[in-house]
C-alpha cells in the first residue's frame, strides 16, 4: 500500500471529482490502458472534472506510476483494499469507478474488490471488461455483490446487458451499454502509414494478439497460398509476442511452428511475425497501415474485442470468424464473417475484397461510421453523463460490513532469515537461525506449502525462490522407495534412519499441493514423480499420518482428477480413519486414539476435505462430530486452550495444560475453514477466528506469540511465559493459518474448495474477453489483454 499527497493543479475546485480503481501504465496489461485511456477521456469531456487514480499493483513491478495515481493497492493484500475505501471517504471524491475483470484483483476469483466496496462509503460504478456465460457460484456472487454496492454495472456490447439480465439476475435499470473506447483516428493516409513499415505499394492483411493456438492464425496461413499467386504483393503482418502461458509452458515452441508452417507454404515473402510488445500509439499506426484486418479467432464466446473496435475506428475493412462481438459489431454489412477454421470461405471472402476495390471502401467507411461513436471524446462524454445522473439520484441503500478486528499483513521476512540456499533451518535462537539442529522434512514440506500459498497471494521473485529451495530439499531427501530421510545437519549430511509416517504424510501433502499450484511446469512435474514414487505409502499409517496423506491425495486430485490410483488411496485411508474413530470413539471420548496429543484438529480437517471429493457422508459426519469433540475440550472462556505439551491428555486422566504449541492452533484455523467449506455454517467461521486469535494474545496467559517486529512465531505457551526462540515450526505453522485467513477473508463468498482459476486472458491494449467460463489453467488475466 502506497498513497501519495498530491494536487490536482491543472483543475481547481473540481465539481466532479472521479476516482478509477485499476491497473494502471506502467503496468503492461490491457485494464491499465484502459484506465489511462478513460480518465483522460472524462477529464477531457469536462472542464469541471478531475481524475485520481487507485492503482492495482503486482508485487513483481517495481516502477514508478504518475502523479495521477494517488494510492497503490497490492494485488493479493486484503487490507490494502479496506485502506483504499478508506482514503476515498476521507477524500473530495464524489464517484468511484471500478474496472473489473476477475484476474487483476486478490482473493478467489477477484474477491477482494467486495472488501473495497463494503468499506466505501462514496457511490460507485463498475465496468464489467468480462462476462461469463456460465460463471461458477463464486463469480456470480462477485457480479452480485458489486451490483447490490454499485449503482450501475456498464457493459460495451448488447449481448454482456443479455448475459446480465439472464445469467445473474439482474435487472436492467441498473446496467448500461457504453461501448468500448477507441482512439479518434483520421480514415485514409494509408500509404503514408504502410511506407513508415517498409511495406508501401504492398496489400496489408493485419491480425494483431499474443500468439496462441486459439488466434486462428494457421486458419489465414492456409487460405494464403492460392491467393499470392493472384496477388503477389499481398503481405500478411502478424503482431504481437507470444502468450506467456505458452510461452511458460513451451517456450516460442508455437511461434516456431507457425513459421515453419508459413516457410512449408512457400509465403516466406508474404508472411511476417513481429515478436513485439506493442503499445497503444504504434498499434494504431499498425490499423491504420492494413487494408483488411483478421480476427480469425477459434472461441466463439467471446464477449468483446478492444482490437476488434480499435480496426474498426482505423478504417480498416473487418473480416472475423463469428464469435459473439463479432456478429454484433459487424451486422448490416459492417464486416464479413467465415466459419470458424473455415480456410475455404476466407480464402473467398479475401480474394472478393481484395479484387473489389469498391466493396472494400465501402466495408472500410462503414466500419469506421459506426465506430464512431465508440472514440475516446464520446464515451468520456458517456461516462460524464452516466456520473452527473448517479449523483443526481436519491441514495439508495447499500449493505456495509460490521467493523471486525485487522489479520496482521502477510511478511515472510523470518521465514526468509530461517531458510538458506540448502533448505529451512530446524530452530532457532530467539530471532536467530540455530544451524546446530540442520533441517528436517517436516519443517520444509510446511515451508513449501506456506510459499505456494504465498505466491498465490502476493506472488514474487522471493516466493519462488522459496518454492524452489523447499521441493529441491524434499526431492534431496527422498529416498527411491519413497520414503524420505528426515533430518540432515548443517554440513548437509543427511542422516539414517526411517522416515517418521508424520513425515511422508506431510512431504505428500507438500507436494500435492505442488501439483496444484505450482505456477511451473518443472516445479510440478517433479513433484508430480515424487508424489507418485509415494503415493501408497500412507496405506497402514496411524491416524495422524493417514490424514496428512489424505491431504496430499486431495490437493492432488485436484490438479489429476483421473487418476484412479490416487482416489482409491485416497478411499482406502478415509475407510481406514473412519474405521479407527469408530473403534475407539464412545459418547464420551469423540475421537480416533486412546489420548488427545499434537496436530490433532488435522484429523477432521482431513475427513471434512476427503468429503468434498468422494461425497463420503459418514466421513462427513465422523469430521464434525470429532471436530465438535475437540472443541469441547480446547474452547472455554471465550479463548482456545490447547493440549499442554507436556503429557497431552489421555482418556479418563488428567490433560496437560503446559507447553501449547503453534502447531496446534494453526490446525483448528485450517479445521473450521474446512468445516465451513464443507457445511456453510457460519459458526465454524467464528471458531476459525477464535482460533486464529490465540496467536495474537486471545489465549490462557493473554500473551502474543507472533512478534510484529521479526514476523517471526514463538515457539510456545509455557507455564508462565511465551518461549521466545522462533523455530520453523512455529513460524510456517503462523504463516499457514494466517494464509488460511487470508483466503477466506477474500472469499467470503461460497467457502470455496478448489482454486479459482482465472478468466481467458485477453490481448495486451485490446482485449479479448470470453464469456464461456472455461477453466482451463492458464496465467491471471490481466497480464493479457
Amino acid at each position: 500500500m502506497k498513497m501519495r499527497r498530491t494536487r490536482h493543479r491543472h483543475r481547481p475546485n473540481p465539481e466532479l471529482p472521479i476516482a478509477f480503481v485499476g491497473t494502471y501504465p506502467p503496468r503492461r496489461c490491457g485494464i491499465a490502458t484502459f484506465t489511462r485511456d478513460l480518465s483522460d477521456a472524462v477529464i477531457g469531456a469536462s472542464r469541471r472534472v478531475s481524475a485520481t487514480v487507485l492503482a492495482v499493483t503486482d508485487a513483481r513491478c517495481t516502477s514508478e506510476h504518475p502523479e495521477r495515481v494517488r494510492f497503490e493497492i497490492r494485488h493479493g493484500i486484503r487490507a490494502d483494499y479496506v485502506a483504499a475505501a478508506e482514503f476515498v471517504n476521507y477524500s473530495d471524491i464524489r464517484l468511484v469507478s471500478i474496472q473489473h475483470e476477475y484476474g487483476i484483483f486478490g482473493g478467489d476469483d477477484g474477491a477482494h474488490i467486495l472488501d473495497f466496496l463494503s468499506h466505501l462509503r462514496k457511490r460507485a460504478v463498475v465496468t464489467l471488461h468480462t462476462v461469463l456465460e456460465r460463471p461458477t457460484v463464486s463469480q456470480q456472487a462477485i457480479v452480485q455483490g458489486m451490483t447490490e454496492r454499485c449503482e450501475r454495472l456498464i457493459v460495451m456490447s448488447q449481448l454482456a446487458l443479455d448475459l446480465l439480465e439472464k445469467a445473474y439476475d439482474i435487472p436492467r435499470s441498473l446496467t448500461e451499454l457504453i461501448p468500448h473506447g477507441i482512439p479518434d483516428l483520421p480514415m485514409g493516409e494509408r500509404e503514408q502509414h504502410k511506407a513508415t513499415f517498409g511495406i508501401s505499394g504492398r496489400r496489408v492483411l493485419l491480425t494483431f494478439g499474443l500468439l496462441s493456438p486459439k488466434k486462428g492464425i494457421e486458419t489465414v496461413l492456409r487460405a494464403l497460398p492460392s491467393l499470392v499467386g493472384r496477388f503477389p504483393d499481398l503481405i500478411y503482418l502478424v503482431v504481437g509476442v507470444t502468450h506467456p502461458e505458452i510461452k511458460r509452458r513451451g517456450g516460442e515452441e508455437y511461434r516456431h511452428a507457425l513459421e515453419c508452417e508459413a516457410e512449408s507454404l512457400g509465403l516466406r515473402d508474404h508472411v511476417v511475425f513481429r515478436d513485439q510488445f506493442v503499445d497503444a500509439s504504434e498499434l494504431c499506426r499498425y490499423l491504420q497501415a492494413a487494408d483488411i484486418y483478421i480476427t480469425p479467432y477459434l472461441d466463439e464466446a467471446q464477449i468483446t474485442s478492444g482490437t476488434l473496435a480499435y480496426a474498426m475506428g482505423s478504417g480498416a475493412a473487418v473480416v472475423s470468424t463469428p464469435y459473439w462481438y463479432a456478429k454484433e459489431l459487424l451486422s448490416e454489412g459492417r464486416g464479413r464473417l467465415f466459419g470458424f477454421g473455415d480456410v475455404d470461405q476466407l480464402t473467398g471472402i479475401l480474394e472478393t475484397l481484395l479484387l473489389d476495390g469498391v466493396e472494400r471502401t465501402r466495408l472500410q467507411r462503414a466500419a469506421y461510421a459506426f465506430a464512431r461513436k465508440m472514440t475516446w471524446p464520446a464515451v468520456g462524454e458517456a461516462y460524464v453523463r452516466l456520473a452527473r445522473r448517479v449523483l443526481g439520484e436519491a441514495a439508495a441503500p447499500k449493505p456495509r460490513v460490521a467493523p471486525e478486528p485487522s489479520l496482521p499483513e502477510l511478511r515472510l521476512e523470518h521465514l526468509i532469515r530461517m531458510t538458506d540456499d540448502t533448505g529451512l533451518l530446524q530452530h532457532a535462537i530467539h530471532s536467530v537461525p540455530d544451524r546446530r539442529h540442520g533441517y528436517c522434512v517436516d519443517d520444509n514440506a510446511r515451508g513449501l506449502l506456506v510459499a505456494l500459498q504465498s505466491e498465490r497471494v502476493a506472488p514474487s521473485a522471493e516466493t519462488q525462490r522459496l518454492i524452489t529451495t523447499y521441493l529441491s530439499y524434499l526431492h534431496h531427501s527422498q529416498r527411491e522407495d519413497g520414503h524420505f530421510h528426515n533430518f540432515m545437519d548443517y554440513r548437509r549430511n543427511l542422516q539414517p534412519g526411517q522416515s517418521s509416517e508424520d513425515c511422508v504424510g506431510r512431504a505428500l501433502w507438500a507436494l500435492g499441493a505442488t501439483v496444484r499450484w505450482a505456477s511451473d511446469d518443472g516445479s510440478r512435474l517433479l513433484a508430480r514423480e515424487m508424489f507418485d514414487r509415494a503415493i501408497t505409502l500412507p496405506l497402514g499409517f496411524v491416524p495422524r499420518g493417514c490424514a496428512l496423506g489424505i491431504l496430499g491425495l486431495h490437493a492432488y486430485l485436484q490438479a489429476e482428477p483421473g487418476s484412479a490410483v490416487a482416489l482409491a488411496t485416497l478411499e482406502s485411508l478415509g475407510d481406514a480413519l473412519v474405521q479407527r474413530y469408530e473403534q475407539e470413539a464412545d459418547p464420551e471420548w469423540r475421537w480416533f486414539e486412546p489420548q488427545l496429543v499434537y496436530d490433532n484438529a488435522m484429523l477432521p480437517l482431513a475427513l471434512f476435505r476427503l468429503s468434498s471429493v468422494t461425497g463420503d457422508q459418514t466421513a462427513l459426519r465422523v469430521a464434525r462430530e470429532s471436530l465438535e469433540f475437540l472443541e469441547s475440550v480446547c474452547f472455554a472462556e471465550g479463548h482456545l486452550a490447547l493440549i499442554g505439551n507436556a503429557g497431552w491428555y489421555p482418556r479418563g486422566g488428567e490433560r496437560a495444560i503446559v507447553d501449547e504449541q503453534p502447531i496446534d492452533a494453526a490446525a483448528f484455523v485450517l479445521a473450521f475453514d474446512a468445516a465451513y467449506t464443507a457445511t456453510g455454517d457460519s459458526r465454524y467461521l467464528a471458531r476459525m477466528r477464535e482460533s486464529f486469535e490465540w496467536f495474537l494474545g486471545a489465549n490462557r496467559l493473554g500473551l502474543s506469540l507472533y512478534d510484529f517486529s521479526t514476523a517471526g512465531c514463538r515457539d510456545g505457551l509455557e507455564a508462565s511465559g511465551v518461549n521466545e526462540n522462533q523455530g520453523a515450526e512455529s513460524t510456517v505453522s503462523f504463516l499457514l493459518a494466517l494464509l488460511t485467513m487470508l483466503d477466506q477473508a477474500g472469499a467470503g463468498i461460497d467457502g470455496k474448495d478448489t482454486q479459482a482459476e482465472r478468466d481467458e486472458p485477453r490481448d495486451v491494449l485490446a482485449g479479448e474477453f470470453t464469456a464461456g467460463g472455461a477453466r482451463a489453467p492458464r496465467i491471471p488475466a490481466e497480464i493479457d489483454r
